[in-house]
């Protein structure tokens, strides 16, 4: 009988790992641009395309494990992740990055598809409270992820950042396939990788039309944007054709277009858009505006991690008091007075007549983000869930699918506007000031999410009302 315990630790440091590495990208996005000689253009797709093929993989990863075995298929993963991540570290242009990156994408979404079936299994008496603990490995890589990061680009350089996962997956990969349990696999049912594949050329259809217009040395093509706007129209036209028809859709097409669940979608991809597309350029902007380096650049989302977790947890308890609106509301507010705050690029500011360092100065505002990060989190997370407690899978999938697919568009809108700016600096001020003026507008559709106890009233007037007719029968 293999531990648990032990399948917990093999399943929770890959997530810790692929929790890291968004995290020390965006810190080495600088270094990445000089030694690559990349324009901006082509290297948000080393964000984007992790991001995007990361949601693509996710609904299919799920069903892969069902029919294959979770062991099977989270060992696989490990594997392709290594060898992913050690081309990524070699890469001697930013396009074989760009392909390395997007087969670390797939395989990241699918170890974190994997992950939580494997622990449920493994803990099948406590398996609420064992699927919290995973959960929080990944805050924690996103706590370490950038001050690893910016010590590793500063002292190693940026192709470590990469190259430490290589060794470390096969390790991993070798004891799960020795101690991970084997799972009874079950039917999946067809799985629609056609689906899947109309998904991801719609999107990257649609994103690519930025990357064109992001062009610095020449006009963009007419022709290219016009072919790509139809492609993007023409796949996602025949990706909700197909969805519509087939028995085992990769996104329930009933959570997507009824009436109620419309405004949690479009928070969660508005969410995505602020929320990611501020987080990937932060560093970037640390280092070009305020000359900082990696480790400091790093070291400075610090504050907004540890802001956030612990916001997260104390909005997380309140939420039976101030229901799902208050919280949502207040923290994409703040999370716009942050931005905003942010493109100002003041430094050394004074504040009742006491000059802050531009480092403390900066620490402050992220902690200002984290905090919104924080209040907005477990409310966003449950509007949806209290909707149709009986589907949370589909629901949380879906939310993870919208959040990351408004990354790469928000990721696609920062690098347009930035490329058309004076300078790099200039343009992501302009950007971040954009997404705060995005976020402060998105509370609007605030109005669209349900009271969660008008819902439990209605739920069990629906009850006494199904239990009436039963008696009368």
């Amino acid at each position: 009988m293999r531990s648990p315990y032990l399948t917990f630790a093999l399943v929770s440091v890959p997530l810790f790992f692929t929790a890291m590495q968004f995290h020390m990208v965006t810190v080495a996005i600088p270094q990445i641009i000089v030694e690559l000689d990349a324009p901006l253009r082509w290297i948000g797709w080393v964000v984007t395309i992790y991001t995007l093929s990361s949601a693509v993989s996710m609904p299919v990863a799920g069903k892969l494990a069902d029919e294959w075995g979770g062991r099977r298929v989270f060992s696989i993963a490990l594997v392709l992740f290594a060898l992913s991540s050690l081309a990524s570290a070699l890469a001697p242009n930013v396009y074989l990055l760009i392909l390395a990156r997007l087969v670390q994408g797939l395989v990241g979404g699918t170890l974190n598809a994997t992950a939580f079936g494997l622990i449920g299994e493994a803990f099948p008496h406590n398996r609420a409270r064992a699927i919290g603990m995973i959960s929080s490995v990944l805050p924690i890589g996103t706590l370490l992820g950038p001050n690893i990061g910016g010590v590793i680009v500063e002292h190693l350089g940026w192709r470590w950042t990469f190259g430490l996962n290589f060794p470390a997956g096969l390790i991993i990969a070798l004891l799960g396939v020795v101690f991970l349990p084997r799972a009874a696999t079950r039917p999946a049912g067809n799985i629609d990788f056609l689906g899947a594949g109309l998904l991801a050329a719609a999107i990257s259809s649609f994103i690519y039309a930025f990357t064109e217009l992001s062009k610095q040395n020449a006009s963009p093509s007419p022709a290219v944007l016009v072919a790509c706007l139809v492609l993007a129209a023409l796949a996602g036209a025949a990706f909700f054709r197909r969805e519509r028809r087939i028995t085992n859709p990769i996104i329930d097409m009933e959570l997507l277009l009824r009436r109620e669940f419309i405004a949690t979608n479009a928070l969660n991809f508005l969410y995505g858009v602020t929320l990611l597309g501020l987080f990937a350029f932060i560093p970037l902007y640390l280092q070009t505006a305020y000359g900082m380096s990696p480790s400091q650049s790093g070291f400075l989302l610090t504050p907004r991690a540890l802001a956030m977790s612990a916001t997260s947890v104390l909005a997380a308890m309140m939420l039976p008091r101030t229901g799902y609106r208050a919280p949502i509301a207040m923290g994409l507010t703040v999370m716009g007075i942050g931005a905003i705050i942010l493109s100002r690029s003041l430094h050394e500011p004074v504040l009742l007549g006491l000059q802050f360092s531009d480092f403390f100065y900066t620490a402050s505002v992220m902690t200002l983000i984290g905090l919104s990060y924080g209040m907005v989190g477990p409310a966003l997370n449950n509007a949806a869930i209290e909707l149709a407690p009986d589907r949370i899978a589909s629901i949380s999938g879906l939310r993870g699918t919208f959040r990351s697919l408004g990354g790469a568009v928000g990721t696609a809108v920062i690098v347009l506007v930035t490329t058309r700016a004076a300078s790099m600096e200039q343009g992501l001020e302009m950007a971040f000031l954009g997404l705060g003026i995005v976020s402060v507008a998105t509370v609007v559709l605030v109005l669209g999410i349900a009271d969660p106890s008008a819902l439990r009233a209605c739920r069990a007037a629906e009850e006494r009302a199904a239990a009436s007719s039963v008696g009368k029968r």
